[in-house]
């Protein structure tokens, strides 16, 4: 009886290290890669969304830069350029989005900054004021405006939905 309890013991210990060295079973192999594709969907989600947002937070600043310059414009000759299509007109000149904003004397602005994703920005002047518009695309972002709040201010392919304004309006 003992040689048969023996051998019982033997045959199970042989067959829990036969299975132990064996390797993973399929089921286990999905299951992991199925965690592992759940755990990389939500971190190129979160990726995006990161991307999405830098690149707003940089069009922001962007058209804070612009706004400095337009008040260095304002202080020399007390008033903002004028507009033509978006784009700001010194001396009888429309200067595109990345190019240099100066006049004869005075440069205000090196290099007029352009959108990161290929958008435009936009520039208007009112009466002795301006707005600066542009596209953001964290539609989730609390100072993004409905669409058709400016209505044929478009940056780009797209209508503008963010602006800002100069201190008087």
């Amino acid at each position: 009886m003992t040689n048969l309890t023996t051998f019982v013991k033997l045959l199970i210990l042989g067959s829990m290290s036969y299975t132990y060295k064996k390797g993973f079973t399929l089921i286990e192999l999905l299951i992991v890669m199925a965690i592992l594709g759940i755990l990389a969907t939500l971190g190129f989600g979160n990726f995006m969304s990161s991307r999405t947002k830098a690149k707003d937070a940089a069009r922001k600043s962007d058209l804070q830069m612009v706004a400095k310059s337009l008040e260095a414009y304002a202080n020399d000759y007390k008033g903002y350029p004028n507009s033509d299509t978006g784009k700001i007109v010194v001396a009888g000149n429309s200067i595109a989005w990345g190019e240099s904003f100066k006049d004869v004397n005075t440069t205000y602005a090196s290099k007029l900054p352009s959108d990161p994703s290929g958008y435009q920005y936009y520039y208007e002047k009112i009466g002795s004021g301006y707005y600066l518009y542009t596209y953001l695309e964290n539609t989730q972002d609390p100072l993004v405006e409905p669409a058709g709040t400016y209505a044929g201010k478009t940056c780009g392919s797209v209508e503008c939905n963010y602006r800002i304004s100069s201190s008087n309006l």
